[in-house]
């Protein structure tokens, strides 16, 4: 069984970021995940939307990048990683 790769630790999680940031923070919801070896593949449904990388949500938050493990998500110039299980 392959060993699980830690997640790339240059954006901080959602729970790190400044408390006024999460207050305005909109519930986020990762109900799909797909990380695939072409970027042009990857994608995740957040809040109901389906997103590729560079794309918005209706609530301002910016897909960035889909990792293995999870998504690097932006809100109000704050960029930070969201793991697929959501914790």
């Amino acid at each position: 069984m392959p060993t699980p790769v830690p997640p790339k630790l240059d954006v901080p999680f959602y729970y790190e970021l400044p408390f006024s940031v999460r207050k305005a923070l909109p519930t986020l919801r990762l109900s799909m995940h797909v990380f695939a070896g072409d970027p042009a593949q990857r994608f995740v449904v957040l809040n109901d939307s389906r997103l590729a990388e560079g794309d918005k949500t209706s609530d301002e938050v910016t897909l960035r990048e889909v990792r293995r493990d999870g998504a690097v998500l932006e809100f109000q110039g704050q960029r930070f990683f969201y793991p697929r299980d959501g914790q």
